[in-house]
């Protein structure tokens, strides 16, 4: 099954060479050990904000956006070009990463409108924030959310384009994307299902131990993070670059 192949390619991405998925993802994983150090030494109340305790939330917020702008630049880039990191970070690439920034702020308003507009036929049909939440609103609103998300898939092949300074359309990554438009769906599910798994399991060991359990979810964010990036990638490498999957 070509989405099975596809999610098992980008967790083979990480895994098979999990010392440099390391280097290339150092910037946020030296923000997550910040967020680790406020912890310790501000209390929990520092990074979860709680308390009316904002600061925390807000430094490591930004820190943690630019850091990922970094390195989603430096892994597309490694894993299309193999641009290896020659130092303890990635190399900064400005004009790549401003780019990435530009390209991703217009998929999330458009994302941002398709969702508006699901809201409000959910409003309509399912009752929602009246009271009355229906099935069939919940069921409109899951049909909804995955069509977003497919959506989202086939027209974020211009974020890796953009990486590597082969700059497509939205129009160009949609067509390009067709031959995989089926495939989507399962790729989500599976994404969908080991997210899941891991965010059950960060909160597990939270309800005993907060320390611990910000810890692991950390890990787990790096690694929702980078299996995401690596889909993605993968999906750029056969849409756009007609590779084959190894």
């Amino acid at each position: 099954m070509l989405s099975w192949q596809i999610f098992k390619h980008a967790l083979g991405m990480i895994f098979n060479d999990l010392g440099t998925a390391l280097r290339v993802s150092s910037p946020v994983i030296a923000v997550s050990l910040l967020g680790v150090l406020l912890f310790i030494v501000k209390g929990p109340a520092f990074v979860t904000g709680e308390q009316g305790v904002a600061g925390g939330v807000f430094l490591l917020a930004i820190l943690n956006y630019i850091a990922a702008l970094w390195v989603a630049v430096g892994w597309h880039r490694y894993c299309l070009l193999s641009e290896y990191p020659s130092k303890v970070f990635p190399e900064f690439n400005g004009s790549r990463i401003l780019a990435y920034f530009g390209w991703a702020l217009l998929l999330g308003l458009i994302f941002a409108g398709m969702a508006l507009v699901l809201v409000g036929v959910v409003y309509v049909v399912g009752g929602i924030g009246t009271g009355s939440f229906s099935l069939l609103g919940g069921a409109v609103l899951t049909v909804g959310f995955i069509f977003i998300f497919w959506v989202a898939q086939r027209l974020s092949l211009i974020l890796p384009a953009s990486a590597v300074g082969n700059t497509i359309s939205i129009s160009e990554s949609w067509r390009a994307t067709q031959t995989v438009a089926t495939a989507i769906i399962m790729v989500f599910l599976f994404f969908f299902a080991f997210s899941f798994v891991l965010g059950l399991l960060a909160g597990f060991v939270g309800a005993f131990s907060g320390f611990l359990g910000f810890v692991l979810q950390a890990v787990v964010n790096w690694m929702i993070a980078m299996v995401g990036l690596s889909i993605l990638t993968t999906f750029y490498g056969i849409c756009v670059e007609k590779r084959e999957l190894a």
